[in-house]
């Protein structure tokens, strides 16, 4: 069904279409392609450290006004247009880091392949564009769906030296960051982690807190009420089934008691958060089925659409020519059968060359049918839910379920997976890469509708801001291999470190990736322990009709599975730090009486600060970990202070609390 330009909801720009200002220059896209490399290192970084990234927008235009503002000719438009580049590095992240570095975890390989990661990257963010152009008369012209993030990247712009406390307010907790992780992790004269597990009769029980910014903050963000579902994931496995397990069978060996628990909740609790996440992806699917209805049909329509259709176009009304879009999925379809075609062999998996060549095809054909579909699920959702809260990862692991699903089911007869290692590995790592080509696809695509919201409000030139995020994808793509293989060097991701004697307690941990790496290797090698997924399962279920049941209570607590997921997945004190944060904005909350957040209130902004200072400082002590091959290198070996490098990361643990709740009670910048 063609779209009728009379029924599209007029929102008046703040630029008229009929005014033309430099939107696209030299200027800018260097400082958009800086921002969005930056985004891009400081995100991949925190999304493997805490398993969430922070939305780019907002920080890139506060960044663009800043810097754009000391030349004379600057203008609104080309502010837009930077933060659009830089948005795209952030996005990117969140798709690679959720997914490549599973293929490291499974053994696939031994070091991040820059060719194919680029190439994967480059292929999702040019699907996630081209899939996200027809929407846009749909989603944000006809039924002008609010997509949050855009417009309060917008009203930023607008309001223009307004924002001057708020940038302020940005690097404050940028600075505040980067000295406290600095004393923790470079001098190495700050605690890390406070802990306490102790034996009780036949079992053990304890707490323990890790003293990081970036967690108590990204709670801040998220809140409380979300937050409780985190914290009953963690109580129920750190203080109820691990204290049981060692009841019954008692504890192994290991060189002290907390690593003992931490060996029990890896190789078994672990997977009941498995099977909490993949029905919690499941169910994200089957509760958006009328949403995804509604964002396929739209996308067919606008697909139909022909280009003279609403008669001569305004500038503010121009999208990519349909013929080039067109053009970009096809040129992207060739490289993903390439892709898959060299990735596996006929030899590799010992099967008829007919059944070779049938899989590869049907890998690709599937992987743009999904892509396609998870994209307009994202540029949906993200219009309702914005771009923080869209579930990646719950969408992504229901597309890797799907995926690996279908080929068992083809090749099962064919190859014994169990005894061929070698075929369960190739299959494993197909799977991987046709989860990172939707997840980076699905991410970009919502991206680019938030972007074309900002663009919608400010007068913006539509296809000018698609060509440019496809820049900043590009340039995104080139760079993320290379911070992903320094960060790996540095620290080391999840279980795998690249060399002997590396401190293992400083590895990232990589939660989504490695949930990834274990449902899909544990598909073909059949060596899941599927009685603890299916207690996961169960008890996935049970959390999804507890947050239903909360839903319909209206009174802003939820319980959202994944959140429980990770709780049960991840260690107790990651746990505890974020619902430090969690309870602080909870307390201002209350402090304010319950007044509304928003995304410019200073408490937020003030998070936002501290996660990128001290992404930024882990990312830029990446450089001479790797070169020096030790994290050791900037140490001050003081032994007067070692007795108190816990107490003084307390201290700092606590003070910067107090300074996130005095931000927040302030409200606005």
């Amino acid at each position: 069904m063609a779209i009728d330009p009379h029924d599209a909801v007029q929102v008046k720009p703040f630029v008229p279409a009929s005014k033309i200002l430099p939107e696209i220059t030299v200027k800018g896209i260097i400082l958009g392609i800086f921002l969005a490399i930056l985004l891009a290192a400081s995100n991949a970084y925190v999304g493997l450290k805490i398993a969430r990234t922070i939305s780019g927008s907002i920080p890139a235009a506060l960044i663009s006004m800043m810097v754009l503002r000391r030349f004379r000719n600057s203008n609104i438009l080309e502010n837009n247009m930077v933060q659009t580049i830089a948005s795209a590095g952030e996005v990117v992240a969140a798709g690679v880091i959720f997914t490549i570095p599973a293929l490291i975890l499974m053994g696939h390989w031994e070091s991040f392949d820059y060719f194919q990661t680029a190439s994967i990257t480059i292929i999702g963010g040019i699907l996630g564009v081209m899939f996200s152009v027809p929407l846009r008369q749909n989603m944000i012209v006809k039924d002008n769906l609010p997509y949050p993030e855009g417009l309060v990247t917008a009203e930023i712009l607008k309001a223009g030296e307004d924002t001057k406390g708020a940038t302020k307010v940005l690097l404050a907790g940028s600075f505040v960051a980067a000295f406290i992780s600095f004393l923790q992790t470079a001098f190495k004269i700050a605690g890390e982690q406070v802990s306490y597990w102790t034996k009780v009769g036949s079992s053990a029980f304890g707490a323990s807190l890790v003293l990081s910014p970036i967690l108590m903050s990204a709670g801040y963000i998220v809140g409380i009420r979300a937050l409780i579902a985190f914290l009953v994931g963690g109580l129920l496995t750190w203080g109820v089934a691990i204290p049981l397990f060692v009841h019954l069978y008692g504890l192994p060996e290991a060189p002290d008691l907390a690593s003992s628990l931490l060996s029990i909740q890896q190789s078994h609790f672990k997977y009941v958060g498995v099977g909490v996440m993949a029905i919690g992806g499941l169910w994200g699917v089957i509760s958006l089925m009328k949403p995804i209805i509604i964002a396929v049909k739209s996308s067919f329509a606008a697909m139909k659409t022909k280009e003279g259709e609403f008669g001569v176009k305004v500038r503010t009304d121009r999208d990519i020519p349909f013929k080039f879009v067109m053009l970009g999925i096809a040129i992207a379809s060739i490289f993903i059968f390439i892709l898959f075609l060299t990735l596996v062999s006929q030899a590799n998996l010992g099967i008829s060359m007919p059944l070779f060549w049938s899989i590869v095809l049907f890998a690709s054909i599937f992987s743009l049918v999904v892509s396609f579909v998870c994209a307009a699920i994202a540029c949906y959702m993200v219009g309702i839910v914005g771009t923080t809260s869209m579930p990646i990862s719950g969408v992504t692991i229901a597309s890797i379920i799907a995926f690996a699903s279908i080929l068992l089911l083809f090749l099962g007869g064919s190859i014994d997976f169990q005894v061929n290692t070698e075929a369960a590995l190739k299959t494993s790592a197909l799977v991987i890469i046709f989860a990172a080509i939707v997840a980076v696809a699905l991410s970009v695509g919502g991206d680019n509708m938030q972007d074309l919201k900002a663009g919608q409000i400010l007068g913006a030139t539509p296809w000018k801001q698609q060509l440019m995020l496809l820049v900043g994808t590009v340039a995104s793509a080139l760079v993320i291999p290379l911070i992903l293989q320094t960060t790996f060097e540095a620290y080391g991701i999840g279980d795998v470190l690249p060399r002997a004697g590396m401190n293992p307690s400083h590895a990232l941990a990589a939660p989504q990736a490695t949930l990834m790496a274990t449902i899909t290797k544990g598909f073909f090698s059949g060596n899941l322990p599927w009685h603890m997924i299916q207690l996961g399962v169960g008890l996935g279920v049970l959390a999804i009709i507890v947050d239903e049941i909360l839903k319909r209570k209206a009174n802003g607590f939820r319980f959202p599975v994944l959140l429980f997921a990770l709780g049960i997945y991840l260690q107790f004190g990651y746990v505890t730090a974020f619902c430090v944060g969690g309870l602080i904005s909870f307390i201002v909350e209350k402090k304010q009486h319950d007044a509304p957040r928003t995304d410019t209130d200073t408490g937020l902004l003030f998070a936002s600060g501290v996660i990128a200072g001290e992404a930024i400082l882990g990312m830029l002590l990446t450089i001479p970990y790797a070169y020096f091959q030790s994290t050791d290198i900037f140490a001050l070996n003081f032994d007067w202070l070692k007795p108190f490098e816990t107490l003084i990361g307390v201290i700092l643990f606590v003070g910067l609390a107090v300074l996130m709740y005095q931000q927040g009670i302030r409200r606005k910048a």
